[in-house]
C-alpha cells in the first residue's frame, strides 16, 4: 500500500460543472490542482470558500474573514501559489503559513499548513473556514443511498502507482483519504458524477478487489411509547465502572453534558474530525446511557452489573446519516481506543462489502459486536446485524414477551429487553421508549460483563452465556 500513501501526499483537486462517466475525456474538466507550490487552476464562476474549501479536504487549514467570498475565473497552469493567490485575491491580504513535518527527513522542504485571507489591518476577524459536517447523501432508484460523488475502492497489491494514477487520470477522480489496513482508498469524482454505474464498470478492473458508492445508512431510532403505571420499575442503575472491559457506541454522538462522566472513556466526532462530539439528535446519548448502565431498561436483570467505561463515537450526522467510509473510521477508532464490545444501535437493508470487510477487521482485533435487528417486522435481513461476525439482537417488551415491532429470523440470534424510561429523547422529549436499539445497547453492557469473566471468549462462546441467561 505505499504506492497508495504516495499518491496520496499530493492533492489533485477536481471541480466539475457536468455529468460525465469514467470513460469520459476530462480535458475541460474545472481543475485545482496544487503540488507542492505549485497551483494548476481552471475555474469559472466558482466561489472562493468551494476552491479553499476543496484545499482544506486534504488538511490545509483555512482562516478567513467570512465576509470574503468572491467568485472566482481563473486559469493558469503550475504557477507558484504565492503568485497564484496575488492573482485572484487582488483586494484583500493573504499569508500562506509553512511547516515541515515532525517526522520529515532532514533535507524534505516544509510544506504548505495554512491559509489565512483578510482584509488589511482587520486580521482579527479571521475564523477557520466553516465546513459542511453533514453528509451530502443521494438516493439512486437501484443502490439506494449514497454520499454524492464518493467512491470506494479497495485495492489489491497488483495495483501499482502508475496503474493508479492512469486510472485517477481517466476518471477525473482526487484520493481524499485512504484505509491502508484493508487497502481501501476514498475517491472524491467529478460533480455530479453516475457513482453507482462507475463502481460497476471497475467490478473486474485489474488492481482492485472491489468498487463501491460510499453507500450511506440512516439512523432509525426507537419509538415513544405510553408507561404502564403496572409495570415494575427497571432495576437501579449504579454508578458505572470507569476500569470495567470498554464498549464503544456507534451512535449520533453524545450531549455535551454527559461528555465529562468518569465513565465515558474517549469520545469521536467521525463525521466531522477534530471537532467536538455533540449530540442534535438525542440517539447516541440515549444508547450511551444503556450500554454504560447509567440507565436500564425495563425487565432488565435485577443483579445487573455497575455497567461499563464507554467509547462515544458520533458516526451518523445532523440528518441521520452516516456512510461505510464513516463507520471504517469509527470502528477504527474504537479498536485504537481499548474497545472490546461494539454497539450498533441501527441498521440498513443494503449491505456492503466493503462494510463487511471493516467489521471482520473489527472481528479480527478482538472485538465482539452487537447491532439491531430492525424495528419492523419484516424478517428481511438488517445489516450489519446480519453480517457473519456480528450478534444480532431483537427486542422484548416490558413484561418480557416479545416487542411486536421487533425484526426477526435467522440472522437474529438473541432478544433482549428494549424498553426504557430515558432522560433524553429521541428528536423529541424524554420519556419512555422502545426499540432494538436498546436492546442491543443493554446486550453490549452484558457482554462486557462477560468479557471481564471470561477475556478470551468468543461470539459463540458469547451468545451462549446470553441464551442461558435472561
Amino acid at each position: 500500500m505505499q504506492p497508495m500513501k504516495r499518491l496520496n501526499s499530493k492533492i489533485i483537486l477536481i471541480l466539475c460543472a457536468s455529468v460525465v462517466c469514467c470513460t469520459a475525456a476530462f480535458a475541460a474538466v474545472p481543475v485545482v490542482r496544487l503540488d507542492g507550490d505549485r497551483l494548476t487552476l481552471d475555474v469559472k464562476d466558482q466561489p472562493l470558500s468551494t476552491v479553499l474549501g476543496m484545499l482544506s479536504y486534504e488538511g490545509i487549514r483555512i482562516r478567513i474573514d467570512p465576509r470574503i467570498n468572491p467568485q472566482i475565473t481563473a486559469t493558469f497552469n503550475n504557477r507558484h501559489i504565492g503568485a497564484a493567490m496575488a492573482g485572484i485575491l487582488r483586494s484583500v491580504d493573504y499569508a500562506l503559513i509553512w511547516r515541515k513535518d515532525k517526522a520529515a527527513a532532514p533535507d524534505e522542504e516544509p510544506r504548505l499548513w495554512e491559509i489565512r485571507i483578510f482584509y488589511k489591518g482587520q486580521e482579527g476577524r479571521i475564523r477557520p473556514l466553516k465546513k459542511n459536517k453533514n453528509l451530502t447523501v443521494v438516493r439512486d432508484a437501484d443502490s439506494g443511498h449514497h454520499v454524492k460523488d464518493i467512491l470506494l475502492l479497495q485495492l489489491t497489491p497488483a495495483m501499482t502507482e502508475t496503474a493508479l494514477a492512469a486510472l485517477l487520470d481517466r476518471l477525473g477522480a482526487t484520493i481524499i483519504d485512504a484505509f491502508p489496513p484493508l487497502g481501501i482508498v476514498q475517491l472524491r469524482l467529478p460533480h455530479g458524477s453516475n457513482v453507482p454505474e462507475i463502481a460497476e464498470s471497475l467490478a473486474n478492473f485489474p488492481g482492485i478487489r472491489s468498487a463501491e458508492p460510499d453507500y450511506a445508512h440512516a439512523l432509525k431510532g426507537g419509538t415513544p411509547e405510553k408507561r404502564d403505571p403496572s409495570q415494575a420499575s427497571p432495576p437501579p442503575s449504579r454508578l458505572p465502572s470507569t476500569d470495567a472491559t470498554p464498549i464503544a457506541v456507534l451512535d449520533s454522538g453524545l450531549l455535551a453534558e454527559f461528555a465529562g462522566n468518569p465513565y465515558v472513556k474517549a469520545t469521536y466526532d467521525a463525521v466531522s474530525p477534530g471537532d467536538d462530539i455533540y449530540d442534535s439528535l438525542g440517539h447516541g446519548t440515549q444508547m450511551t446511557l444503556i450500554a454504560s448502565g447509567a440507565v436500564n431498561p425495563l425487565g432488565a436483570d435485577t443483579d445487573a452489573g455497575t455497567g461499563s467505561p464507554v467509547v462515544a463515537i458520533r458516526a451518523f450526522d445532523d440528518n441521520g446519516f452516516t456512510s461505510t467510509y464513516t463507520l471504517i473510521h469509527s470502528i477504527d477508532f474504537a479498536a485504537a481506543n481499548g474497545a472490546r464490545v461494539l454497539s450498533m444501535s441501527w441498521g440498513s437493508d443494503s449491505s456492503s462489502h466493503l462494510l463487511d470487510s471493516a467489521i471482520e477487521y473489527a472481528a479480527s482485533k478482538g472485538l465482539i459486536l452487537i447491532a439491531a435487528a430492525g424495528n419492523e417486522p419484516t424478517g428481511d435481513p438488517v445489516f450489519p446485524a446480519a453480517y457473519d461476525n456480528v450478534i444480532g439482537v431483537g427486542a422484548l417488551a416490558a413484561d418480557g414477551k416479545p416487542w411486536d415491532q421487533s425484526n426477526y429470523g435467522d440472522f437474529v440470534s438473541l432478544s433482549a429487553p428494549g424498553v426504557a424510561d430515558l432522560p433524553v429523547g429521541y428528536q423529541g422529549a424524554p420519556g419512555t421508549y422502545a426499540g432494538t436499539s436498546i436492546a442491543s445497547a443493554y446486550t453490549a453492557r452484558r457482554v462486557a460483563a462477560i468479557l471481564e469473566q471470561a477475556p478470551g471468549a468468543d461470539r459463540d462462546m458469547i451468545i451462549k452465556a446470553l441464551l442461558n441467561k435472561k
